[in-house]
């Protein structure tokens, strides 16, 4: 796997907001520590993904991480599950909440999703909704599950660029 990581140039700097420093990392984990943490902190990101009608949808959502993939979880048959199985290709962008001027937007793919209805693997979209729950609200199993039944997915997204901004 080949990671594409870009600085940006800070305000006050010549060529400011255009990209500086490039360098390749092979997984997550060589992400500078002020930027992992924006992985590892209960950060709510901004998802962009694109609709049948060619329009962009943002939606706010969880996120964890492994070294190769950045995780994602939503319902099959929502608007977001459609897009990323029709149109793979996606943005991520998470912003410090206590910094506006220190975020990352993190470009990928699609490369896996697994439906809670699968038989073999299913149990990895329960454990990464539950996961989520743990990291963002604190209470483990996930507490917000629609009692008429749903079935979770898993998205694992493998990053292909980074594009990084400031500092805490």
């Amino acid at each position: 796997m080949a990671i594409e990581i870009c600085s940006i140039i800070l305000p006050g700097n010549e060529k400011a907001f255009t990209v500086g420093e490039r360098k390749g990392a092979q997984t997550l984990d060589e992400l500078a520590a002020d930027y992992r943490m924006l992985l590892t902190e209960p950060v709510t990101a901004t998802l962009a993904t694109v609709g049948d009608n060619k329009v962009p949808q943002l939606t706010p959502v969880w996120v964890n991480h492994d070294a190769n993939f950045i995780n994602l979880n939503s319902v099959k048959g929502r608007v977001k599950d459609r897009n990323l199985r029709a149109r793979p290709q996606v943005a991520l962008m998470l912003l410090n909440p206590k910094n506006p001027y220190h975020w990352m937007t993190i470009y990928g793919t699609v490369s896996e999703c697994v439906y809670e209805d699968d038989k073999s693997r299913g149990h990895l979209a329960t454990e990464n909704i539950d996961d989520l729950a743990q990291k963002y609200l604190g209470k483990r199993p996930y507490p917000f599950r629609d009692p008429k039944g749903e079935v979770r997915a898993l998205y694992r997204v493998r990053p292909t660029r980074i594009l990084t901004f400031g500092a805490p």
